[in-house]
């Protein structure tokens, strides 16, 4: 059976990602990718797209991104991230491995979300007894 982590991370955690460039201005944080004058590519997650903090925002490795945005993520804020850099970056990994995480928490806190096929397949996937619903 194949879960949808992304969605029901997003719902436990409350909040939300974009990727329609139209969103952009809805998103508390935005992942996107930049150039520098010599053609080396830069990632950027930032609350503040106009100004972001060198030390701070950029990073030059990619799997950086994914970690900083699932932080984000988890502190509640939401996130723009352009289709291709979200794939880029494994993101439906990372969704996957927070689910793994917290899964006695995500099904404890809203189990009507899950059907009745997908709430025994977590339970026998993950090894969660019985009577914790």
């Amino acid at each position: 059976m194949e879960l949808n982590f992304k969605k029901i991370v997003l719902g436990y955690l409350d909040t939300t990602m974009y990727h329609d460039m139209n969103d952009w201005d809805k998103a508390d944080v935005k992942a996107y990718t930049e150039s520098t004058a010599d053609g080396y590519e830069l990632f950027i997650v930032t609350f503040d797209d106009q100004n972001p903090s060198i030390n701070e925002d950029v990073h030059y490795y990619d799997s950086d991104v994914a970690d900083r945005v699932m932080e984000h993520l988890d502190q509640g804020y939401s996130v723009y991230i352009d289709e291709y850099l979200y794939d880029d970056v494994y993101l439906d990994d990372q969704f996957e491995e927070y689910f793994s995480s917290h899964v006695e928490d995500i099904v404890d806190a809203n189990p009507e979300s899950f059907t009745k096929e997908e709430l025994a397949f977590v339970k026998s996937e993950y090894g969660m007894d019985e009577e914790e619903e």
